[in-house]
């Protein structure tokens, strides 16, 4: 019969095996950690260098400033596609403010006041390749000077939706639309009311 203290002392060289077995000893330990970053755009208007409002010379239909609209893009991706577009108010609602007639791009601009909004007749008729000044009542277009966008951007216009497709780097992106001065030919003349004549320009993730 195995005395019960020997028995003990063959246990215990049993145990220390196992332990030694279930941890190796190690003096370097490690382990990651890890924080997600999720995507981030973020699109703004720019008020300095911006030129929202001027006035209309009654004569000539000419703008006594160059209207100019400013975005600032805040992106921590590579690139983005973005779409430049604008709107304007008839009487019937909004409609799209952009065209284009041969390589110039224009931007429809509807007195605001009330009865005084252009129908969607005169408001295309400023869009045909030879408007009337009859047929456009409260409805003058200005060409589109220039868009131009920092930090290597690019702005391409899309004849088909009447919009710019717009690509922007990561980092920080200005986007700048300037107008022209002079009104689109048959487009102006005294059949436009006196009042205030608009356009929104918007830029957005989102295609017509």
């Amino acid at each position: 019969m195995i005395n019960k203290k020997l028995a003990g002392l063959m246990i215990l060289p049993a145990l220390i095996a196992t332990l030694n077995v279930s941890h190796a000893i190690s003096n370097t330990a490690s382990q990651t950690l890890q924080a997600t970053l999720g995507t981030y755009l973020d699109i703004t208007p720019v008020t300095a260098g911006a030129v929202t409002t001027t006035t209309i010379t009654p004569d000539t239909g000419a703008l006594a400033a160059a209207l100019v609209s400013k975005f600032q893009v805040n992106l921590n991706t590579d690139t983005q596609n973005l779409f430049l577009q604008a709107k304007t108010t008839g009487s019937t609602g909004d409609v799209n403010a952009l065209f284009q007639q041969g390589s110039q791009t224009y931007v429809v601009f509807s007195n605001t006041a009330t009865g005084k909004q252009p129908t969607a007749a005169a408001i295309a008729d400023c869009k045909a390749a030879a408007p009337v000044a009859a047929n456009n009542a409260n409805a003058i277009a200005y060409p589109i000077a220039s868009v131009n966008l920092d930090n290597t951007g690019t702005a391409t216009y899309d004849a088909t939706k009447n919009q710019y497709n717009v690509s922007v780097k990561g980092g920080t992106t200005i986007a700048t639309t300037t107008t022209g001065t002079t009104p689109y030919s048959g487009t102006y003349s005294f059949l436009d009311n006196a009042g205030t004549y608009q356009a929104i320009m918007t830029l957005t993730s989102t295609s017509l």
